[in-house]
């Protein structure tokens, strides 16, 4: 028998935005909460997709993590991967701002054959009075008794206020 053990986790950074942006004469400064407006509807308009997949070693959180070298992995490893979400979708409303996504994980053989699929691993749906503008994810996959071979791990996401998904494909080996 074949045990994979999955494990999802999302977790949200709000990180201080500079006051930035031209100033023409006459005009007055952009505020710090206008240029996160600004940025909130470029990601609203933009693709999602995943920033930094990466398969690590160690993730402490946002932007920290040490990945791993290569893609061959022992048997009964446990694998953990860090990514970033690009342009989640955020809806405002009713004075505030929501930031909701899925997350399915799949595991397939060479032969394309699924061994795991984990539709909903994830469901982060985040209510908040103040933007959020970063936001990573983390999974872990544990191989648990997975033979040697060729293997790959798909990440999809599911924006639930766009509807827009993204996929992410990683290719690894568990070695004899």
């Amino acid at each position: 028998m074949i045990r994979l053990f999955v494990v999802a986790l999302i977790a949200l950074v709000a990180l201080p935005v500079s006051q930035a942006g031209a100033q023409t004469a006459g005009a007055a400064p952009e505020t710090v909460d206008q240029l996160k407006e600004r940025i909130i509807d470029k990601e609203n308009a933009g693709k999602l997709g995943f920033r930094q997949f990466t398969l690590c070693t160690k993730i402490d959180g946002y932007g920290q993590f040490e990945p791993a070298v290569g893609s061959k992995v022992t048997a009964g490893t446990k694998l953990q991967f860090y990514y970033e979400p690009q342009n989640l979708f955020t809806k405002r409303a009713d004075g505030g701002y929501q930031k909701w996504f899925t997350q399915d994980m799949i595991v397939r053989d060479a032969s394309g054959k699924e061994l795991l699929r984990k539709e909903g691993a994830l469901d982060f749906n985040y209510k908040t009075k103040a933007p959020v503008l970063d936001v990573y994810g983390t999974n872990s996959l544990s191989l648990g008794d997975l033979p040697a071979g060729k293997y790959e791990f798909e990440a999809v996401i599911h924006d639930q206020l766009s509807k827009q998904d993204a996929r992410y494909l990683f290719k690894f080996e568990i070695a004899p």
